[in-house]
């Protein structure tokens, strides 16, 4: 009697999440240790990023928009607005 193999289990990290949230939260049924892409049991794929990556992109967009709110170069409009 051959077992089924084991699945990878991963699941979708939380701010990949879509609603219907019970869907986006279904584990990846591929094989451990397969490559590419994670896949539920219902056909969604979603790749997994290291959360260092994920942390190092929200803070280069924070970085930027409270650089945007605080600057203090007035745009050719203003200036023509005087």
């Amino acid at each position: 009697m051959n077992a089924a193999p084991e699945p990878c289990g991963r699941r979708r990290p939380r701010w990949l999440e879509t609603p219907p949230l019970v869907a986006s939260r279904l584990p990846c049924a591929l094989p451990a240790g397969h490559d590419g892409p994670h896949e539920d049991a219902i056909g969604q794929q979603w790749v997994w990023l290291p959360p260092e990556l994920v942390d190092a992109v929200a803070v280069l967009c924070t970085v930027d928009r409270v650089r945007q709110a605080f600057a203090t170069a007035d745009t050719p409009a203003e200036e023509a607005e005087r």
